[in-house]
């Protein structure tokens, strides 16, 4: 499976998590790339970045969640 599947399918999991905790959760390195994969799935109309509360970290923080 792609990074891209990986990010893709642990957030339509129900998971709302910023990057860094993205980054940390699938083990994907640098944290960069999970950014770029998110802004990518945003353009699909499916996903939406927004600065809400992270579901690990807590913190006010720009997440991707499933719309």
């Amino acid at each position: 499976m792609s990074n891209t599947e990986v990010v893709a399918d642990f957030i339509s999991k129900g998971n709302s998590y910023c990057d860094d905790c993205l980054s940390e959760a699938l083990d994907i390195k640098p944290r960069q790339q999970v950014n770029q994969i998110c802004n990518k799935l945003v353009v699909t109309n499916v996903y939406k970045r927004e600065i809400r509360p992270c579901m690990n970290c807590t913190k006010d923080k720009l997440i991707t969640y499933l719309d």
